[in-house]
């Protein structure tokens, strides 16, 4: 595996979905993967798709993103304490590009924890968000490091706080949201799937092929760069964990009330 040429294939304007597609119409494919990330469950349980994760080779998770609460630069929120009584005494606007999406859960939580009044703005794309956030359009979002970067760079957004049970290396100077009293947190994994039916040498050669890349000074460098951890998890193992992941967003979405209710 290590020796071929990769190719990326843009699929589509729907984010892990159409990929979903192309992997169950290419069975037992061995040269095809794509990168999965929670889209890979949350779209299925909330359109009530017939093709899931079950219908296809988990190959492996491979990385945890953590994430941060962040505000326009020109916020009067200095830190996470002034964030968590500001929301507690106003209404206050975040948003995300789809309900049932983690920025979405991670906003009901949050105001739930605050009894807090927030309204939720779906925004075409996740770029969107930040730009809804530096136009003032909402007034505070969640991200991952690597989304953040960028609007961190030209210093339009700051960073409140991260959301996670300890302060995150890549920005040890911001304090976790639990420190200041409302202890909300949240991991995002990112994997890699293949078609269903894939021989068993198949997925054991891609295994090898993974272990080997995440040993790599490589791969070690990409991580501390998108303030990633790595969390490699191969083939059952990695099964098993999608289909806990499955029942957590279940529970999640029914009483975000995006699913019906079970009697």
């Amino acid at each position: 595996m290590a020796d071929r040429e990769v190719r990326l294939l843009p699929r589509g304007d729907d984010p892990g979905v159409d990929a979903m597609h192309l992997l169950a119409q290419r069975p037992g494919d061995p040269s095809l993967v794509s990168t999965c990330t929670p889209v890979f469950l949350q779209a299925p349980l909330l359109r009530g798709m017939a093709l899931t994760h079950r219908a296809l080779t988990p190959l492996a998770r491979l990385v945890t993103d953590h994430f941060f609460l962040a505000v326009r630069a020109d916020c009067p929120w200095q830190d996470a304490r002034a964030f968590v009584s500001g929301i507690a005494s106003r209404p206050t606007r975040t948003g995300g590009y789809f309900k049932g999406g983690i920025n979405h859960l991670l906003a009901l939580s949050i105001a739930s924890h605050l009894r807090a009044e927030v309204e939720f703005v779906v925004t075409p794309s996740e770029p969107a968000v930040w730009q809804a956030l530096v136009d003032g359009s909402i007034d505070w979002a969640c991200g991952v490091a690597a989304e953040l970067e960028p609007h961190l760079h030209n210093h339009s957004v700051r960073l409140i706080a991260a959301l996670y049970t300890e302060r995150r290396p890549v920005f040890p100077d911001v304090p976790t949201l639990a420190e200041a009293g409302v202890p909300v947190t949240f991991t995002m994994w990112r994997g890699l799937m293949a078609p269903a039916g894939l021989a068993a040498q198949d997925a054991a050669a891609w295994h090898e092929t993974l272990r080997h890349v995440t040993h790599t000074n490589t791969w070690q460098t990409y991580l501390r760069q998108n303030g990633q951890t790595g969390s490699y998890l191969p083939g059952a193992d990695f099964t098993a964990f999608l289909d806990r992941e499955w029942d957590w967003y279940q529970h999640h979405f029914r009483l975000a009330g995006l699913l019906p209710a079970v009697d």
